[in-house]
């Protein structure tokens, strides 16, 4: 199973915003399961890669802190017709990938 990525952008004047809205529950490994009483398996995402045409101009680390089903905006240097792509990785070595092509 993959992580499910759905982006839009545009640029304008050279500067492309970028905006993702990203599946995944991001659960922490804290909150615990009130019917068994051990906490639910920590998964989350923990590498972000935003690649210009396939040149890194964004490299993050996050953690279980950041909510469940996560968006994400990010403004790059890119011109219309320049390809955007998104790598996501989480603890479980669950990936995924979405390009998108600048209008």
């Amino acid at each position: 199973m993959s992580i499910n990525i759905r982006m839009r952008g545009k640029s304008q004047g050279g500067v492309a915003e970028i905006k993702a809205l990203i599946k995944h529950p991001m659960e922490s490994g804290v909150r615990m399961d009130k019917k068994t009483g051990k906490p639910y398996p920590a998964k989350f995402i923990n590498m972000v890669e935003v690649l210009v045409n396939g040149t890194k101009q964004v490299d993050a680390q996050w953690s279980g802190a950041v909510s469940a089903n996560p968006y994400m905006a990010v403004q790059l240097k890119a011109n219309a017709g320049d390809k955007i792509t998104i790598n996501l990785t989480d603890n479980t070595g669950e990936t995924g990938t979405e390009t998108l092509v600048i209008k």
